[in-house]
Formats: C-alpha cells, sequence, structure tokens
C-alpha cells in the first residue's frame, strides 16, 4: 500500500492515468482515460485503499463495495503488493479478498475469465520473482479452496471450480522508483506496452467490452445494484446493456427510415402497380438501416445484436407492411388474372390436365413474383395466407369453368337428343302405324342410350368424377323423358287434327294412294264407315301412352271407340260418361273418354264438308250415267247409214275385217277400262291412257296371233282323224296277236 504519490507515479509510469491530488490519500473511485494510450481508448479506476484512515479501522463497507465494483466493471484487475507482505496474513490484503470472493463467488463465475496481475512493486535481488509468484499462487488457491462454492452447478468435473479456471493469474515486478528511476521506466513502459491491442502478448480480454457510449449506463446499473446489496449477474447486466442500446438504435433508426424520402416514394410506387424491382429497391434501403445498426451497436453482446437485427428488420419491414401488402396482393391479382384468361380459353378437349398445368404456373408466377417484391428470404405468414387465398380464387374459377363448360356441353347434347326424338315422334304421329308404340319405344330407347353413352367422352376431358358423371346421366335420361313426353302431349293436342287426316287419307285416296273418283258404282257409306274405322284406331293409339311399356288390355277402350263410328246415337258406349278407361292406369292416358267424345266431334265436323262433297259428286255421276242418246238420233243414224249398212252386208271380205276390228277394239277397250280411267278426270285419264296404250296393243295383237295361230292348229288336226286313229290302233292288234 504506497502512499498517494507513490501509487501516483506507479500509474503514471505504467501509463495508465495519473491524478493530481490535494488530498494526503486517495478517497473514493476515481476513472480517467489514459493519456499514453489514447490510440486504444483505454479507462483506468483508481480505486481507495483499503488501510484509509478517512473511513475508520472497521468501515469495511465500501471497500468491499469499491472492489466489487472493480471486479465487474474492468477488464484487467491490478493488484499493487509490496514484496516485502508477500506471504503476510493481513498486509497482502488476504481478509479483505477472501470476504469479496465468498460473496460475490457469482460474480467470477460470469462466464469470462478475468485477468489479474499482481504487481510486486520494489522488488530484492535477494528474493527472485518466480519465489514471489509461487507464493502468492499458493495463498490465492488456499483462498480459493477454502470457499464454498455454489451446489446448483451440476458440475461432475472436479477441474471445473480450479483457479486456473475462472482468473488469468500473471506475476510481474517493478523496482523501487526513488532508487532506480530509470530502470523503473523502462520497465513501466514494457508493462504499458501489455495493454496494446498491437501487442500480440498484451494483458487484454478478447472479448467485446461494454462499448463506450453505453459505459456511463452500465457502470451506473452495476453500482446501483452493489448499493442495493442486490445479487450482481453480469452476464445478465451485458445484455440489460446491449438490449437497452439496442433499442434506443432500432427506435431512431425506425424514425428516420418512416421519415426517408426514398421509403415515401417507394410506398406510392409500390400502391399504384406492381413494380418489378420494388424486392431489390427495399432490400438496399433496409440494408443501409441495418449496416448503420451494425455500426452503433457493434461492441454490445453478439447474441443480443443478432436478435435486436432481426427485430430491427422485422420493424422496417412492418414500416414498410403496407406498400408489400400491396405488392404481394397486385402478384395474387396478376395470377390469378392469367389464370382465369388461360383456362377461359381451355375447351373441353383434356380441360382438367391443362387446368391443373395452368394453376401450377400460376402459382409458380405468384411465388416468383412474391420473392422479387419480399424484403426477407423467409416466407412471411401473410404471403402463406395469400397463397392459400388464391388457391381459393382459382379453385373457384376452375369450378365455375367446369360449370360453364358442363352447361354447354349439356345443352348441346339436350339439343342433340331432342333433335333425335323430335322427327321420329313427330313422323310417327303423324302417320300412326299400328306398331306407333312400339316404333317409339324402340326411337326412345335406341336414342337415349347412345346420347348416354356419348357423356364419358363428352364430359371425359372435365376430370368429372363417377358421382358427377352419374348426376349428368341422370340430368340428360330426365330431360329426355321431359322432350318425348311434350312431344306425345304435343302430337295428343293436335289430335282432331291427325283424326281428321287420317280419315281424309283414308276417304279420299284408295289404297294405292290414288285420289278417289266419286263415280255411279263407288259406295261412299262403305268407304265413309271405313275411313271412320280408321280415324277410330288412330284415336285409339292417341288415347293411352305406351312408351313406357306396352299395354296390353286396350280391348274395351278400342271396343268404346268402334261405337264412335256409329251413326245411331244409342250405340255410344256408356264409358264416355266417364273421365276414365277401365283397366288402364292414370298415368298412362292421354285422352279420358269425355276428351275423346270431344276430339271425335270436332273431327265430324271438320270432315263433314268433305263427306257431302264426295257425296254430291257420287249423285252427279249416278245420274249421268243414266243418260242414253235420244230417239231421233238413233232414227238419223240408220236413216243415213243405210247404204254403208247394205254395202258391208253384200261385202263378206268388209264384213269379216270389221268383225275382226270389232273383236280387236274390245279388248283394247276392256284392257284400257277407259271409265275407271275417266273417273280420274279428263286430263290425268289421257295421260294415264297414252301411257298404257302401246303396252296393250301388243298384248292384244300377241294374244289374238296366239289365238288365230291355234286355231289353224286345231283345224289341221281336224283334217287327219282316220290316220291318227290307224296309228293309234296298230300296236293294239299288235298287242292282241
Amino acid at each position: 500500500k504506497l502512499p498517494p504519490l507513490a501509487r501516483a507515479a506507479l500509474y503514471l509510469h505504467s501509463c495508465l492515468f495519473r491524478f493530481l491530488l490535494s488530498l494526503p490519500t486517495l478517497q473514493g473511485i476515481w476513472l480517467a482515460a489514459s493519456p499514453k494510450l489514447s490510440d486504444d481508448k483505454t479507462l483506468v479506476l483508481d480505486l481507495e485503499g483499503t488501510d484509509g484512515r478517512e473511513r475508520g479501522e472497521d468501515d469495511t463497507n465500501f471497500e468491499r463495495q469499491s472492489a466489487l465494483f472493480a471486479l465487474a466493471v474492468s477488464d484487467v484487475l491490478l493488484i499493487n503488493l509490496w514484496h516485502h507482505d508477500v506471504g503476510r496474513e493481513h498486509g497482502s490484503g488476504k481478509p479483505l479478498l477472501k470476504t469479496i470472493l465468498q460473496e460475490n463467488l457469482k460474480l467470477f463465475d460470469s462466464g469470462k475469465k478475468k485477468t489479474l496481475v499482481f504487481v510486486i512493486r520494489d522488488r530484492s535481488l535477494k528474493t527472485p520473482l518466480e519465489a514471489l509468484a509461487k507464493t502468492l499462487r499458493e495463498d490465492l488457491e488456499k483462498i480459493w479452496n477454502g470457499l464454498s462454492k455454489p451446489e446448483n452447478e451440476g458440475r461432475d468435473d472436479g477441474k471445473a471450480w480450479e483457479l486456473d479456471g475462472h482468473f488469468d493469474l500473471i506475476f510481474t515486478s517493478l523496482p523501487n522508483y526513488e532508487e532506480k528511476e530509470e530502470e523503473f521506466e523502462a520497465e513501466a513502459t514494457l508493462l504499458r506496452s501489455k495493454f496494446k491491442k498491437s501487442n500480440e502478448e498484451n494483458y487484454l480480454p478478447s472479448e467485446k467490452s461494454v462499448p463506450g457510449s453505453a459505459l456511463s449506463m452500465s457502470m451506473d446499473q452495476i453500482w446501483s445494484t452493489i448499493k442495493e446489496n442486490k445479487n450482481l449477474d453480469l452476464p445478465a447486466h451485458r445484455v440489460m446493456v446491449a438490449t437497452v442500446r439496442c433499442d434506443q438504435s432500432i427506435l431512431e433508426l425506425s424514425h428516420d427510415f418512416s421519415e426517408n424520402a426514398e421509403v415515401k416514394a417507394l410506398e406510392d410506387e409500390a400502391s399504384a402497380s406492381l413494380l418489378g424491382d420494388y424486392g431489390s429497391r427495399c432490400k438496399g434501403v433496409v440494408e443501409t438501416y441495418l449496416s448503420r445498426f451494425d455500426d452503433l451497436v457493434e461492441f454490445f453482446e453478439d447474441s443480443v445484436i443478432a436478435s435486436k437485427r432481426l427485430e430491427l428488420t422485422e420493424k422496417l419491414g412492418q414500416i414498410m407492411s403496407g406498400a408489400t401488402s400491396a405488392q404481394n396482393d397486385f402478384c395474387r391479382m396478376d395470377a390469378l388474372s392469367f389464370y382465369g384468361k388461360e383456362v377461359g380459353a381451355l375447351d373441353k378437349d383434356k380441360f382438367a390436365e391443362r387446368a391443373a398445368k395452368v394453376k401450377s404456373e400460376s402459382l409458380e408466377m405468384f411465388d416468383t413474383s412474391v420473392m422479387n417484391v419480399s424484403i426477407t428470404d423467409e416466407t412471411p405468414k401473410e404471403v402463406e395466407d395469400l397463397r392459400v387465398r388464391l388457391e381459393g380464387e382459382i379453385l373457384a374459377i376452375y369450378n365455375a369453368r367446369i360449370k360453364d363448360l358442363k352447361s354447354l356441353i349439356m345443352e348441346s347434347m339436350k339439343k342433340v337428343l331432342s333433335k333425335a326424338l323430335y322427327m321420329p315422334f313427330t313422323n310417327t304421329f303423324e302417320d300412326l302405324p299400328e306398331d306407333t308404340w312400339g316404333t317409339l319405344r324402340s326411337v326412345k330407347t335406341k336414342v337415349m342410350k347412345e346420347q348416354c353413352q356419348s357423356i364419358e367422352e363428352e364430359l371425359g376431358g372435365l376430370g368429372l368424377d363417377a358421382d358427377n358423371l352419374e348426376g349428368c346421366r341422370e340430368e340428360l335420361t330426365s330431360f329426355g323423358k321431359e322432350r318425348y313426353t311434350s312431344l306425345i302431349e304435343e302430337s295428343v293436342k293436335s289430335a282432331p287434327k291427325i283424326l281428321k287426316d287420317k280419315f281424309v287419307k283414308s276417304f279420299c285416296y284408295d289404297g294405292k294412294g290414288t285420289p278417289r273418283v266419286w263415280g255411279p258404282k263407288v259406295d261412299v257409306g262403305a268407304i265413309n264407315l271405313d275411313a271412320k274405322k280408321e280415324a277410330a284406331k288412330a284415336l285409339c293409339l292417341l288415347t293411352v301412352s305406351q312408351i313406357e311399356k306396352e299395354q296390353k288390355e286396350l280391348t274395351k277402350v278400342e271396343e268404346a271407340l268402334d261405337t264412335l263410328t256409329s251413326s245411331e246415337g244409342s250405340d255410344l258406349s256408356p264409358v264416355f260418361a266417364s273421365d276414365s278407361w277401365p283397366g288402364v292406369e292414370k298415368e298412362c292416358v292421354l285422352l279420358d273418354p269425355m276428351e275423346c267424345r270431344s276430339v271425335w266431334r270436332q273431327m265430324e265436323s271438320e270432315v263433314s264438308y268433305t263427306i257431302s262433297q264426295a257425296v254430291t259428286a257420287h249423285e252427279a255421276a249416278k245420274q249421268a250415267s243414266n243418260r242414253g242418246p235420244p230417239l231421233w238420233t238413233i232414227i238419223a243414224m240408220v236413216l243415213l247409214g243405210w247404204n254403208e249398212i247394205m254395202s258391208v252386208l253384200y261385202n263378206p271380205l268388209l264384213l269379216i275385217f270389221l268383225v275382226l276390228l270389232f273383236v280387236f277394239g274390245r279388248a283394247v277397250w276392256l284392257r284400257i277400262d277407259i271409265g275407271s280411267e275417266l273417273e280420274k278426270g279428263f286430263i290425268p285419264a289421257l295421260v294415264s291412257i297414252s301411257l298404257k296404250i302401246t303396252p296393250i296393243l301388243i298384248e292384244v295383237c300377241q294374244q289374238f296371233a296366239w289365238q288365230v295361230k291355234e286355231a289353224i292348229e286345231k283345224n289341221a288336226e281336224a283334217g287327219k282323224p282316220k290316220e291318227k286313229v290307224a296309228t293309234n290302233a296298230t300296236p293294239t292288234s299288235k298287242k292282241d296277236d
């Protein structure tokens, strides 16, 4: 323990700092920058001695507090010893060191080794430094081993609590200043070099210390903790200091970032449209502020800096969150627009496969765009949510397009089905053959089967599942049923017209389809009755639907409708007084009895004029056929042609020729049947006769020639009767012989 001047001289020549004091001894804790270590910015603490008389002999509280403070804030602790005190119990300060270590053991276990430099002044040539260092080490180990260690460390290694595991012990010495001033200054200069970072053998720790900007706050917090007799946790304290300083830097940089003109301009541009270089520009600005942050907190705890750097990045990202969100939304809308445009142009062929490819391209476009506008390399939760939203919107567009395509395909198939049913049903109801319902059932079954089989081919490219395809089949089947039911109902509504056409066809045309000529021999009543029966058969076909299955019990219906053909009202079936047909399901009835009666009456009223016209023409023909030539015409023909008659009678050849001509002409007349031909009308009769005359003449000539030949052969055979008999008799006589 040097007097003030000696201690000041020691610190001066070790180039730490100098106190110019007017007091006889140093009081309190003094701090100053070393004037000769200004390049390394070294700060030196000088503490009040442990043997000062100002505080009294028993006041060791401040001594313990100041020693603990020095241990907490310093990187290197210089312990000043007189070489004669080495090995002494009280002279070397063993009790005080033991008390400090015992009360504040956790301070030394702060995770960093403290450097203790023992400076032995006024060394003697008789006692080497190695012996003094050995004595000091033994004393320190004895004190250290005698301290009680914390039980909650959980360390099984016995070496963990060795003294060298917690301290770097360095021992050096200096000569007497008054006796050997030059030697003292030389060795002090050498000692000073140990506190320069440029010296490879320096005493300075490799770990980062508290930066100068936070030193005042750190010391203030440490001293406050020591004065309140609280446990001093240096690692937590360093973390606290680093946290406070980093928070201040984050606050300042965040405020400056939000007021930056470049940032505001970027936000305005980002809110207007999608920027291709938004991410790079934003990253550039953010990296600039992160670099400033790194410069401000360079010497603080690395773990705190790393976490606070991430916090600053998040803070800056939050400032840009509005612009970034707008850019992300633009990316979503671009990807969605691309998907909608591409999918909207797809047709039914391989739609599902091509739509899946377009979806993959759209999501890849979104991911690429989002990475281009992202500030960080990680995918934010907002982007993940936005991607999920995009996938939902893509699915909605896909389902809508599927629905539209399916509707278009189904409408097209319905049109084809409707067209395929319309003509067969319409034509069949116009003709109304006896197997009308059988034909319609065959047509219905064939068309429905073909259309249902083509559903998989038409809808296969949409990627629909089995349930959807089955639903489409059911929809098409239901439409087909509605369509042919509608066609049947429309035909039934035209029942009066159909019956009229059926009646007119049977009444006005013969079996060959030739229009009837109401000649004198035509039975109009029978033809009328036959035509009504045909109309009744047609009405029977229109009365009961047999499109789903054949109705076998229709005898009563046919019998009832046959009574409509009777001209007498008393023969009408009593069924026409009811609204149902006996033995027929109500669902199959198209026309009930009363409706049939009404349709029949309407048909009769419409064909009555046709019947009356036929009757009138028949009566006129009968009257025309009963007329003969007048008597005076016959008398005039005989008187005027008497000479010709006589000449024919007296000329056999002419008479024979006229007879043959008459026979020939009569044969031609009978074959032509001029009477029936004239019933068609004069012009049609001429056309028909002109077409028939040549074949008839050839046929009559051939027949006349054959008959002449046959007559000649018969006359020739009649002239040789005996020769024929003799020829035939010869074998008989031989037989008799």
